[in-house]
């Protein structure tokens, strides 16, 4: 029975101090807003200052909104000051020296972020109010969690290896600097419990305190900003605009390398041209609209382009040149230049046929050279056998020889001989006439082949020069734009 009673009394005991403790807490707190006023600055003298020591520590950079300029974080705020009308002796509230109040209850410095971008709620209101812990000699902390949203002007000229500079500016709004004024805690905001962000990396946040004049009032006001010091993460463009769109442009030089008779230079040149079109349109819905600088990204993008309509122009003449039909042969100093001088440069020699300086003179000379059939130094069988057919040929020279014989043998049959040797001969001179027109025909087509041989030997070592020229200019503006983004 006694042990019961003692479990009695010891659970009593238990009950009841927490209760004594709460209601000495309830007193305190009644003791202290008795008379205390939240409108009223807390010093005990009108021309004392109220030094704020503001700290902030970085929890999540949210967004960056890259076309409306607006940077979104979320972070837990440290505010500490000192108030008069919060103090009090423990030893009356049995020996209680710290007792937390809603902020809601008492003086709050009405800090505010002055550079907030936030349109839906009030400027720097995004701060919970939370309860603050107040200490017996009057000092006052209060930690509250926000989530901001901020102005920050980007500046994209190395996008996508850009580093961006944001600031947060913390001050009072409507006290001025000889009223309250900010103090920092530390050199650099905390980002040690900072969540990753896929996109930016923080590589510092420094802390400056304030005082600037505006031209509302002619005593300045405290402020202190935190500067957010950015890296962009630029795998994500890289694998997905940068490289993509080199290697498109880089493609579009094979339209040199393929054959003039396969129809596809043209189409290779516009197909890769619309792509490099979609990657600008994609790479400026990334971007804010600023006509204070181009990004070189999108000037390495309408370099290409205005590099690709010069390859499809020069594409399309030529192929014009390729299958027109001349009627002259190419100027001497364009065939010197080009089928001697360039294609032994370019180890083209002889393609085609033997590049040489030659004119209308020696295809002239070469093809006379062909031996005429019917003169009698050069004898019946000069006739060349692609002109005339070899049994005709044959045939030919069996008559003569017959023709002879009879002569010889008969002297009284002389009037028919001489009919016989008039057929002969005129059937002799309608096949030179014949073979004439041919030789003629031949030859007309053995100098147009030439000059279209040329024609088109200039047009495929026009091609390589284009291929090779083209190639150094996309190469070398890649090269160029890609190191002024990351240097």
């Amino acid at each position: 029975m006694g042990f019961l009673l003692k479990i009695f009394i010891l659970f009593c005991l238990q009950v009841s101090l927490p209760t004594e403790a709460a209601d000495v807490e309830a007193k305190l707190i009644d003791d202290l807003l008795s008379q205390y006023s939240r409108y009223v600055r807390p010093v005990a003298m009108e021309s004392q200052l109220v030094e704020i020591f503001y700290h902030m520590k970085l929890s999540r950079i949210l967004k960056i909104d890259e076309r409306n300029q607006i940077l979104a974080t979320a972070v837990w705020l440290e505010q500490w000051w000192h108030d008069d009308y919060l103090k009090w002796n423990p030893e009356d509230y049995d020996n209680l020296t710290e007792v937390t109040i809603s902020s809601r209850r008492i003086w709050i410095p009405d800090t505010v972020l002055y550079n907030s971008a936030d349109v839906d709620k009030e400027p720097g209101t995004g701060v919970l109010l939370t309860n603050a812990v107040i200490n017996y000699t009057g000092g006052v902390y209060w930690p509250a969690p926000a989530i901001f949203k901020s102005s920050c002007s980007l500046v994209i000229t190395r996008f996508p290896f850009d580093e961006q500079t944001c600031i947060l500016k913390f001050g009072p709004w409507a006290y001025l600097g000889n009223e309250v004024i900010m103090r920092q805690v530390s050199e650099s905001g905390d980002f040690s419990q900072l969540t990753p962000n896929g996109q930016w990396k923080l590589l510092a946040m420094p802390v400056e305190e304030h005082l600037v004049k505006y031209g509302c009032c002619p005593i300045p006001f405290s402020d202190i900003t935190f500067t957010l010091e950015l890296r962009r993460k630029e795998l994500f463009y890289l694998f997905n605009l940068v490289i993509p769109s080199i290697l498109m442009s880089w493609l579009s030089v094979l339209s040199f390398y393929m054959p003039m008779e396969s129809g596809e230079k043209v189409g290779l040149n516009i197909t890769v041209l619309l792509a490099l079109v979609f990657f600008l349109l994609l790479g400026a819905s990334l971007l804010p609209p600023n006509a204070d600088s181009v990004p070189l990204l999108a000037q390495l993008l309408e370099c290409i382009i205005v590099i690709m309509c010069l390859e499809t122009a020069m594409s399309v003449i030529v192929l014009r040149l390729y299958y027109r039909e001349p009627k002259t042969t190419p100027p001497r100093w364009l065939r010197w230049l080009v089928l001697d001088k360039l294609a032994d440069i370019l180890f083209m020699h002889g393609r085609r046929h033997p590049f040489r300086d030659y004119d209308d003179a020696d295809i002239d000379e070469g093809l006379a050279a062909i031996q005429d059939p019917f003169d009698p130094e050069n004898g019946p069988g000069s006739i060349d056998d692609r002109i005339v057919g070899k049994s005709l040929l044959e045939k030919l020279a069996l008559q003569e020889s017959v023709a002879k014989e009879t002569q010889k043998g008969e002297d009284s049959d002389y009037e028919s001989d001489s009919g016989l040797t008039d057929a002969i001969g005129g059937t002799v001179k309608q096949i030179e006439r014949c073979v004439s027109r041919l030789m003629e025909h031949a030859q007309e087509t053995d100098r147009s082949d030439s000059v279209k041989q040329q024609w088109l030997d200039i047009c495929i070592i026009f091609d390589r020069i284009l291929l090779i020229a083209f190639t150094l200019a996309l190469v070398m503006t890649s090269v160029i734009v890609l190191f002024l983004m990351v240097a």
